[in-house]
């Protein structure tokens, strides 16, 4: 019987840690592609930046409201934050509500042409 109970507790532990791993993974890539869209975006208008920015959350199946997503430019600089709810499922019927946010701050250097 411990053997059993063992197991399970087992299973239940690595189930837990196999879709809280898959969940944070697809966060991950999706951080790391909002950089790129915010370093390569500099001849962007805010809204096509907002659009790749869910663009990008829809090809990880990521619940991503395009009201979430601010694009900000100061001082030479894209600051992208998002937001979103994503269910974690811990044990078979039971998840967890994480809330994500993304921030990145990228500094565009760009040159200016010689007149």
């Amino acid at each position: 019987m411990k053997t059993i109970i063992k197991l399970i507790i087992t299973a239940l532990v690595l189930h837990a840690t196999w879709k809280a791993g898959t969940v944070y993974l697809r966060y991950y890539e999706f951080r790391d592609e909002v950089t790129q869209i915010a370093q390569f975006g500099t001849q962007q208008s805010d809204s096509q930046m907002r659009d790749a920015v869910v663009e990008a959350a829809k090809r990880r199946e990521i619940p991503l409201d395009a009201a979430a997503v601010n694009v900000q430019r100061p001082n030479g600089r894209i600051v992208v934050d998002a937001t979103y709810k994503e269910q974690v499922e811990i044990a078979p019927t039971y998840f967890y509500p994480w809330d994500a946010k993304v921030h990145v701050d990228v500094l565009t250097l760009v040159l200016r042409q010689a007149k």
